[in-house]
């Protein structure tokens, strides 16, 4: 092969649009594949399409919709996807609850945390180690020439890859129009997501007990009744194509807002991790000029890449996807340590990066030095790949991807081993203490102390463990009132459960999607009478508060008014799905609290097969 022929170093033939067609590989850009569990590696080598499927409303960044609580969702809803009316659903209501006092700022914080929506972009969102996900940059070379033909592993000395942060800056001038282009965007992909949870079939029971069953077919047929009261409004033949149009339309407003910021000159800055001047050569994000983002000169300029392995299959295996091509794949960095010179992560959670992977052909004219690149060829770079952000540490769908499990210690077998062996043979944690403080008790009470000498004290890990989630427990509803936070109470379930709610209640629940505006989205009909939906409201916050009160065991727990805002549905919800779990803890399902299972890409085969050799 003439070493004048271009090379294109594009997406793995199993991602093209059409498996292995050569006219839709040359527009490709390598791909980001993801993994779960620490042996990915492995896994990918062995079967590299066998990667897992990106969720349109997890693996993206999802912005916070705070409109909810300025309008009703309805409202809001209708004049983006035409529905024009909302579904009566048959409530039994109970005892009317008479609303207290609204709480002053902490109320207003907590509803207004408590309203707000989660909008999923179009923004990748690559989770954590921490969070049981890796990715993968896959890559593939072909020579740009008819038949797109593989190029010769052996052709390229240096194989690698470029994080790169793309930074947008908007002019004060355009901030305005610039954010509100933004917030319809916002609103429309907020709905979409409440759309998208209600296309979802009702949560599984989770114990074949008639009563849950039952529960799950009421919750069931609710979710029917409300999509084809949508349909109908919106006129669409069908649920799917209802729901497809709405996909269509939030696409639609994305390019649109693209085409905006393009029009402007505001596609972003690219940057480089590059060395400082001489005077502070600390890396830090340097913005590349246009010409920069392809050229040599940032190598020689010291920028951080990474390498790029080649993907050699088991000769063996005459049907693995790599055989008789030359792909290369690495592993993406998600975390790292580095700091710039003013202690900015390189890598957070709020900027945007991209991807551009190399090969640099090799000069023949230049020995190749023996397990090194000769680094003086022609260098060919990739399309940037997906632009995409790191989730945040305590995400909290990345957080529920790895469960752990803490083992509390049985207070019977501690005494038992306490008595079988001498003071001081069960404290292995010592804590060496230049001031000992140790508070003085009266009567039960802490009284004023000051600190004492040094002292050293042991503790046994058992000791600390028992008393640490004590004070979680004590200090978790005590957070939860000062600061008005009661839909944190969501987050904690346990068994045995001590909340009921009614039957035909939890039904209505079931059928509203998150982030909804009750108030506003319901109508109600009890016995064919129509109600205020502000009954419903009435009906769900006394039930939330008596759920608070039995989590929480405070006796000035919060009145109706203050939960009344705090997206009832949410948690009234969560409070119904602790108390259909079974009453004894040993017959708790195996999988609760456990991720969902996961889903893979689909195995493609190629449409075009390559020559004898594998070159086209």
């Amino acid at each position: 092969m003439s070493r004048a022929h271009p090379w294109k170093l594009v997406a793995p033939w199993y991602r093209w649009a059409r498996a292995a067609r050569p006219e839709d590989g040359r527009g490709s850009a390598p791909v980001l594949q993801k993994f779960s569990g620490d042996d990915f590696v492995e896994r990918f080598l062995a079967q590299p399409q066998h990667s897992l499927v990106y969720d349109a409303q997890v693996d993206v960044v999802s912005r916070l919709d705070a409109a909810g609580v300025a309008t009703t969702w309805t409202a809001r809803l209708a004049a983006v996807l035409n529905v024009f009316r909302p579904p009566v659903l048959a409530v039994p209501l109970g005892p009317q609850v008479i609303a207290g006092p609204l709480a002053q700022q902490a109320a207003a914080a907590g509803a207004k945390l408590a309203r707000v929506r989660a909008a999923p972009s179009a923004l990748r969102k690559l989770f954590l180690p921490a969070h049981d996900r890796h990715y993968l940059v896959v890559c593939e070379l072909h020579c740009d020439i008819p038949g797109f033909p593989t190029v010769p592993r052996d052709e390229a000395c240096q194989a690698g890859f470029v994080v790169r942060r793309r930074k947008v800056t908007v002019p004060a001038s355009l901030a305005p129009e610039a954010a509100t282009r933004s917030a319809k965007l916002q609103e429309m992909e907020a709905d979409l997501a409440v759309l998208e949870t209600l296309a979802q079939p009702a949560p599984g029971a989770v114990t074949p007990r008639a009563a849950d069953l039952l529960r799950r077919q009421r919750e069931e047929a609710a979710r029917v009744a409300r999509r084809e009261t949508l349909r109908l409004g919106a006129g669409a033949a069908s649920w799917d194509a209802y729901l497809d149009a709405q996909r269509r339309a939030v696409g639609a407003k994305r390019a649109q807002l693209r085409e905006w910021f393009v029009a402007q000159n505001l596609d972003g800055q690219v940057q480089a991790w590059l060395p400082g001047p001489a005077f502070d050569p600390r890396p830090r994000w340097t913005t590349l000029q246009g010409p920069e983002e392809l050229s040599d000169t940032t190598h020689a300029r010291g920028e951080a890449f990474f390498a790029l392995v080649p993907l050699v299959p088991d000769p063996r295996l005459k049907d693995h996807d790599a055989a008789g091509r030359t792909i290369y794949f690495g592993v993406v960095p998600t975390v790292f340590g580095d700091h710039d010179a003013e202690g900015h992560a390189r890598l957070d959670d709020q900027s945007t990066y991209e991807i551009r992977c190399f090969v640099r052909r090799h000069d023949p004219e230049h020995p190749r030095p023996e397990g090194a690149p000769d680094c003086c060829g022609e260098v060919t770079w990739s399309a940037p790949t997906e632009p995409y952000r790191l989730a945040p540490p305590f995400d909290l769908l990345g957080t529920a991807q790895r469960p752990v499990t803490i083992q509390m210690p049985d207070l019977g077998e501690l005494a038992a081993q306490v008595a079988a062996r001498p003071r001081g043979k069960l404290s292995p944690v010592k804590f060496v203490q230049p001031q000992h403080l140790s508070p003085n008790i009266l009567a039960g009470i802490p009284t004023p102390s000051v600190p004492g000498g040094p002292a050293i004290c042991f503790f046994s890990i058992p000791l600390i463990t028992i008393v640490a989630l004590f004070l979680l427990n004590i200090f978790l509803p005590i957070v939860v009132l000062i600061f008005n936070l009661w839909f944190l109470l969501a987050l904690r379930f346990c068994i045995t459960p001590q909340v009921s709610v009614s039957a035909g209640l939890d039904a209505a629940l079931a059928a509203t999607p998150p982030g909804v505006d009750l108030a506003a989205d319901f109508a109600v009909s009890v016995g064919g009478v129509p109600q205020p939906a502000n009954d419903l409201l009435d009906a769900i916050a006394g039930r939330v508060k008596d759920g608070i009160d039995d989590d929480t065991h405070l006796g000035d727990g919060p009145t109706v008014a203050d939960v009344r805002d705090l997206g009832l549905a949410g948690l009234a919800v969560a409070f119904a799905d602790a108390a259909a779990l079974p009453d004894k803890p040993e017959d708790a399902p195996a999988g609760l609290g456990y991720r969902e299972d996961l889903e893979y890409e689909r195995h493609r085969e190629a449409q075009w097969r390559l020559a004898a050799g594998g070159r086209g």
